[in-house]
């Protein structure tokens, strides 16, 4: 190959490389936003453990810091329980559950805020950042949702749930869509942080090796001027092949290697053309 058809090829799979690595930064960027709306909904709905729709007049339903319970079947739902006072929570392990979902909620926050250090530092740089951050978010959902039916053995989750509620047993409840929804974020922050610590890793080698970019244009450095200027200085010297030049006689003998074998063999032609020694 040539060697600006290699420099040529080579610009061609870089900028394929930089655009497909690109597409898939901006699709991480989306699928981060949306785990981020997931640990919020996560975070505020009361809809974790419930009673179920079999039952036969609703009883109540349980989040993290918040429950609604139902004294009759006429009466609107009592909602109680706020975040910023931590007396209103039934139990410690509902708090402590409550703390880490808040943990990574504010984690994944940071995360889609860092997406401005793009404008100002490098890609690797930012992809590793974030993706520490989804690690650490990560792994306060799995607490929370760990910790959190530790505290079904509360009277009044009893009240709602039935007496055979106890300690990562619901009783007469089940689980609702807010602590599901809670567990598939914990496989999608898993899956985003993989990615970015991935997109990290290769920003280092969007660049081959030899070139770099300046202005926005791909060229060579002098490595690579290097190695094509002695791509090109093997193809003008044929020394180094151990070719050595054939000198050729002057004479009729030259003349006869022109001729090929047959010629040779088929009889003793005259190379020259007949005189004409005709004289009146």
């Amino acid at each position: 190959m040539e060697p600006h058809q290699y420099t040529e090829s080579t610009m061609v799979y870089h900028s394929k490389y930089v655009r497909n690595s690109r597409a898939i930064g901006v699709m991480w960027g989306i699928l981060t936003i949306c785990f981020a709306l997931i640990a919020i909904v996560v975070f505020i709905e009361p809809q974790w453990v419930g009673d179920l729709e079999r039952a036969d007049y609703p009883k109540g339903y349980f989040g993290l810091y918040s429950f609604c319970t139902y004294k009759k079947f006429s009466e609107p739902v009592r909602c109680s329980g706020d975040f910023a006072n931590f007396d209103t929570i039934l139990n410690s392990y509902f708090a402590a559950a409550a703390i880490l979902v808040c943990l990574a909620m504010i984690s994944v926050l940071t995360c889609i805020v860092c997406f401005l250090l793009f404008f100002c530092l490098k890609a690797a740089t930012v992809y590793m950042i974030c993706s520490w951050l989804l690690l650490f978010s990560t792994i306060c959902l799995l607490l929370g949702c760990v910790i959190y039916p530790a505290g079904w053995d509360h009277n009044e989750f009893k009240g709602v749930c039935g007496a055979d509620s106890d300690r990562y047993n619901s009783g007469t409840c089940g689980i609702r869509w807010a602590y599901i929804l809670a567990i598939i974020g914990i496989f999608d922050s898993l899956i985003l942080c993989i990615l970015g610590f991935v997109l990290a890793t290769r920003q280092a080698k969007l660049l081959p090796k030899g070139y770099t970019m300046h202005n926005g244009t791909l060229t060579k450095s002098e490595y690579a001027m290097s190695g094509l200027n002695g791509y090109d200085s093997m193809h003008r010297d044929k020394s180094h092949l151990g070719i050595s030049p054939v000198m050729h006689p002057s004479g009729r003998h030259h003349d006869d290697d022109r001729y090929s074998e047959y010629s040779h063999r088929s009889g003793q032609r005259s190379l020259s053309r007949p005189r004409n020694d005709f004289q009146l």
